[in-house]
């Protein structure tokens, strides 16, 4: 028989919960027993640890996403990396927006129009590379 939960295991079970885990999968991480996780997590201090961790990580969600947003500059634009840049600043925004009890899905649009700018402009510059590249190899010898 397992002994009760400790300090260790009860702040990883509200990190988890806070985090959208739900219970089943928390038990198999922490190799407890589903009701032992929900009988914790009913508990009015577990409830409000929840809610309270689930603020926190709103915030350093927040703070992630505009630190993602800020690295953008006009150098990485042109590369690969802003679009992961811009990725992960909408992954940390819409886990803030979802933490903060908000609806994510126009973030998530602006988002998905930023990435698709980001898409063109690099296929534009690979287009004009090419057409650039294909004049080169086309030009008669005595104008190279």
């Amino acid at each position: 028989m397992k002994e009760g939960l400790t300090a260790e295991e009860k702040q990883t079970i509200t990190t988890l919960s806070a985090d959208g885990w739900p219970v089943y999968r928390i038990a198999k991480h922490m190799n407890r027993s589903p009701h032992t996780i929900r009988r914790y997590l009913n508990q009015p201090e577990a409830i409000a640890a929840v809610r309270d961790e689930k603020q926190e990580l709103a915030v350093l969600y927040r703070e992630k996403a505009r630190a993602c947003v800020a690295a953008i500059d006009s150098d990485k634009i042109g590369k690969s990396s802003a679009l992961q840049l811009a990725t992960a600043a909408g992954i940390c925004t819409d886990k803030a927006l979802l933490l903060a009890g908000e609806t994510p899905a126009v973030h998530v649009r602006l988002l998905l129009e930023v990435c698709e700018t980001i898409r063109n402009r690099r296929d534009a510059e690979s287009e004009r590379q090419f057409q650039e590249d294909h004049t080169l190899l086309t030009l008669p010898a005595s104008q190279t």
